[in-house]
């Protein structure tokens, strides 16, 4: 079989995933009928290729060591028309770890000062 996905590296690392018990590589495809599942043998994770993208295809790592219905939830979340509701989700964590933070260093300096 003819592979689609251009993979900028050794091919013999990856092995493709045409197939799953759960359908995750069908229902990726419903999502973008470019996405392509393969798993890299070197990192013993699963990638997500996308066709479509110019001159290499890899789109994403899944954090994931199967794939389930978190693989769906983590390509819909990751899709670049979700980019801006991505990006103040990831801000507004950051303020929230900045808020923590600056409020230990102002106990700890309160304990020192006491």
């Amino acid at each position: 079989m003819k592979r689609e996905i251009f993979i900028s590296k050794n091919e013999k690392d990856y092995q493709f995933i045409e197939n799953d018990n759960l359908f995750i590589c069908q229902r990726l495809r419903e999502i973008d009928k470019s996405y392509r599942i393969v798993y890299n043998l070197k990192k013993e994770q699963f990638e997500v290729h996308c066709l479509s993208q110019p001159n290499d295809s890899y789109a994403f790592s899944i954090p994931y060591k199967e794939l389930d219905e978190r693989t769906i939830s983590y390509a819909l979340k990751t899709r670049c028309q979700n980019m801006d509701k991505l990006i103040e989700e990831i801000d507004k964590h950051n303020e929230e770890l900045y808020n923590q933070m600056v409020k230990q260093q102002t106990d700890k300096i309160k304990e020192a000062l006491c």
